[in-house]
Order: structure tokens, then C-alpha cells, then sequence
């Protein structure tokens, strides 16, 4: 799975000149924020439904003229509920942070097939991820990052969704996908389903269902780096951790 993301330094230009398939738009919007420990959006207090922390994501996704910039809260909104995090009939909040890939039957879960359907698929950027090796306690995190391109580009499916205060938003959720043996070395049975250069990019944006499902797989061995970092990722939205050299020098 993808629980936890950074973004570092990322600025439009620099993306858009290195995912040189997709087309660029007269005018960009402000530079994502830099945040190394982004988590999915999530409640201060669980008894209090209206106390959120709403977390997004930058991505892109295809306009009738160009490849469009954005931010995208984290995670997916499904229609039934109504502009909040989705809850079972237990009132316990349910996970839609990751679109599992599925084997048989239809590619996704129920909650995601209608973005599926529609097409609105979307690439989500990260600086690096990170993952948690569970085969130990406590479970040690790790940053997951690429050794040849300078961010991460994952595939997403998104939704636009109403606000109980009534503004309008895009939501996704990253899809997920078996795991490659560096994944697997560090306790993880997930991953991103990461896409591995801008023609891979065009064609996730706008290629055929077909075409964007041959994409969904597990990443290159050998140009994904991982490096442990400290217990203080752990806690959502803190920004205070002192990340190994090896992960700031990409900044």
C-alpha cells in the first residue's frame, strides 16, 4: 500500500519538463507546498466528525487542451458519503487512500469502478514514499524513492467531491500493486503502482482502459532506492524529522 508520501520541492516546470509527453498549460498554478510527511486525510478527534485535517496530493490530469496541474485531497471520496471520510454501518472509517488491483472480476472495488469507468484517471507526483517493514515491532519506516528520475509519478483515480462546506474538490486514491523484491526485502506486500517514464504518463492520462491497465505492475528493481528514517514519521502531519542525508540531498 502508499500511507505515507513527501513532497519536497517539487515545482511545476520541473515536472512538466521532465514528463515531456504531456502538453503544458498557458498558466500554472502556485508550486506544490513542500511537506516531507504527508498522510491521508484524517480526523483530530474521532468522536467529533467534523474536526478534519484535509491532506492533498499534487497531481495532473487531462483538460480538453492540456495535461492540468492540481492538488487532489487524499483520499478518495466516494459519492455515498457525502463530502466526508466513508464509514461503515459500525461507524468505523474505511480505508480508500489505495485502489487495490485486483486479479479477477473487475479491476478495482466497487468504490472506485465508477472513476474506472469514467476514465478519470490522474497522475499523483511524490518527492518519495514511504513504507513499513512488518515483519518487526515496532514496524520500521522507510523511504522509497527513485534513483533515476526526480519524483515519482503513480498511477491514481480520482473524483471531484462537495464539501459539507460546500466547496468543490478532486479526490484520489493511488492505486497499488504486487511488490518488487526491494519492496519485499523491506517487509512490504504492496506498492504504488508507479509509472516509469513520460510516455508511460501520457498513456495512463489518455490511452485506452486497456492500454492503462497493462501499465499497472510491479516497478524495476534496480532504480528504486529505499533508506530507513526515523520512528518520528510515524506520527501524521509531523514535519520536524530529521531525514537520513541521502533522502534531503534530493531536495
Amino acid at each position: 500500500m502508499c500511507g505515507k508520501a513527501a513532497v519536497s520541492h517539487l515545482s511545476w516546470a520541473e515536472v512538466y519538463a521532465y514528463a515531456s509527453s504531456l502538453t503544458r498549460p498557458n498558466a500554472m498554478p502556485p508550486d506544490p507546498e513542500s511537506r516531507i510527511n504527508i498522510s491521508p486525510s484524517r480526523l483530530r478527534r474521532k468522536s467529533e466528525p467534523d474536526s478534519m485535517v484535509w491532506e492533498t496530493l499534487p497531481v495532473i490530469y487531462s483538460g480538453e487542451d492540456a495535461d492540468l496541474p492540481g492538488e487532489a485531497i487524499w483520499p478518495f471520496i466516494p459519492a455515498y458519503s457525502e463530502g466526508r471520510l466513508p464509514m461503515n454501518r459500525d461507524g468505523r472509517l474505511i480505508s480508500t487512500a489505495n485502489a487495490r488491483l485486483r486479479t479477477k472480476g473487475t479491476p478495482f472495488a466497487r468504490t472506485f469502478m465508477g472513476a474506472w469507468s469514467r476514465e478519470f484517471r490522474v497522475l499523483v507526483l511524490v518527492s518519495w514514499f514511504y513504507e513499513f517493514d512488518s515483519r518487526v515491532k515496532p514496524q520500521v519506516p522507510y523511504a522509497v524513492f527513485p534513483t533515476d528520475a526526480p519524483f515519482w509519478m503513480m498511477a491514481g483515480l480520482a473524483r471531484q467531491t462537495v464539501l459539507p462546506d460546500g466547496s468543490h474538490h478532486l479526490t484520489t486514491a493511488i492505486i497499488t500493486v504486487d511488490p518488487n523484491e526491494v519492496l519485499q526485502s523491506v517487509g512490504h506486500h504492496r506498492s504504488p503502482a508507479l509509472l516509469r517514464d513520460p510516455d508511460e504518463a501520457r498513456t495512463w492520462l489518455s490511452g485506452s482502459p486497456q492500454e492503462a491497465l497493462a501499465l499497472l505492475r510491479p516497478y524495476e528493481n534496480q532504480t528504486m532506492g529505499v533508506e530507513p528514517v526515523p520512528m518520528g514519521i510515524k506520527i501524521p502531519g509531523n514535519q520536524a524529522v530529521e531525514l537520513p542525508a541521502s533522502i534531503i540531498r534530493r531536495d
